[in-house]
């Protein structure tokens, strides 16, 4: 783990990846890459919460729902957990019914439009890429979707956006988890 100096009151450290000399260059595809961090993250995250257990407490975990499994090690601690998704709510919504199979892909070539729950139809052209070209990046569409994986255990769920700006899909989102 690397340690980042800093004369603020807030510090920062950083867990492996398991490729610690050129990153994900150094893996043989992503499916490896993401597997290896997954091992490597959750180990190298739980040694940074038992450093710390014995010199400054740890309340909480807050993590990127795309590494769900940082949800797994605050469990495992006994901390409070909160899911922050960095994307528009909208983008995690439409994400999240691909996920529970309400949007389902591929899409077909007559499907011009898409009705989501939350959102106004979108055409099918607007639509994430992951969703629109549906299997060009394997490894990185299963991490997309595992992100709600788990996701009703967290004790929040955090979304960067304002409640004005995407009232109704954060409505809708935060329906399907109360």
């Amino acid at each position: 783990m690397q340690e980042f100096s800093s004369s603020s009151k807030i510090s920062l450290e950083a867990i492996s990846d398991g490729f610690d000399e050129g990153g994900r260059a150094e893996a043989e595809s992503s499916e490896a890459y993401l597997a290896r961090f997954r091992l490597v993250g959750i180990e190298t995250l739980s040694e940074l919460v038992e450093k710390h257990k014995t010199y400054s407490a740890v309340n909480c975990i807050i993590y990127d729902p795309f590494l769900s499994w940082g949800l797994d090690v605050a469990k495992k601690f006994g901390l409070v957990s909160a899911a922050f998704f960095t994307q528009s709510c909208a983008v995690d919504n439409i994400y999240y019914h691909v996920y529970k199979k309400e949007l389902k892909l591929p899409l077909s070539d007559t499907e011009k439009f898409v009705n989501i729950p939350g959102l106004s139809v979108l055409e099918s052209s607007d639509l994430p890429s992951f969703v629109y070209f549906h299997g060009s990046y394997p490894a990185a569409f299963e991490m997309i979707l595992n992100q709600f994986q788990n996701l009703e255990k967290a004790d929040w769920i955090l979304i960067n956006t304002f409640h004005k700006l995407e009232e109704e899909v954060i409505d809708c989102m935060a329906s399907f988890y109360q």
